[in-house]
């Protein structure tokens, strides 16, 4: 019995170290949703209507926001752009960017699709009818409201600050303003969904 207790150690300590080396999977920074939902919508874009089904094949970015917001909006569109210039070219050829304007009154398709295209040529902007961003909004869970009412084209809007990450037409992701700025971490979980 002595004899085998070094050669069943030796075992013991070999199994130990091929477990430490095996590859482990991903552990997401953002928060990975653990039943992804099935979504899809349709708002305008510069060019006429644009789905989010178009982009089946893609990691989807997409951020609720405004063009007159003074600081979230640009500070998380600044966040994406880091993220996304760090993937190599062929990685964002499969990443897309959305802008959703949550303020349809001053945000125009074209309005929106410009202030995304500020902060990275490759971002898409888009907005629609009160009724339709009300519809995407909801969706996602997103909540918006004009505040500091000072007066037509006047005002501030409260709206829910998270990056949503669709793969596939499924909501799977989720980035906090806080989370969104961590850039590593955020090209990592983008790079363990591609």
């Amino acid at each position: 019995m002595k004899r085998l207790l070094p050669a069943f150690l030796l075992v013991l300590a070999l199994l130990a170290l091929a477990y430490l080396l095996l590859p482990r999977g991903h552990t997401f920074y953002g928060t990975r949703l653990l039943n992804p939902k099935p979504v899809d919508f349709a708002l305008e874009g510069p060019q006429g209507p644009v789905r989010l089904s178009q982009f089946q094949d893609k990691v989807v970015l997409l951020f609720f926001g405004f063009t007159h917001c003074p600081d979230v909006c640009p500070t998380t569109l600044l966040a994406l752009k880091r993220a996304y210039e760090r993937l190599s070219p062929q990685e964002q050829e499969r990443v897309r960017v959305i802008f959703i304007s949550v303020d349809p009154e001053r945000d125009s398709p074209e309005v929106a699709d410009r202030y995304a295209k500020n902060f990275h040529p490759s971002f898409l902007g888009l907005s629609g009818s009160p009724e339709a961003i009300q519809e995407v909004a909801r969706t996602f869970g997103v909540y918006y409201q004009k505040t500091q009412y000072r007066g037509p084209g006047e005002y501030l809007v409260d709206h829910t600050a998270t990056t949503f990450v669709v793969r596939g037409g499924r909501l799977v992701l989720l980035f906090s303003p806080e989370k969104v700025e961590a850039t590593d971490k955020v090209v990592a979980d983008l790079r363990a969904l591609l």
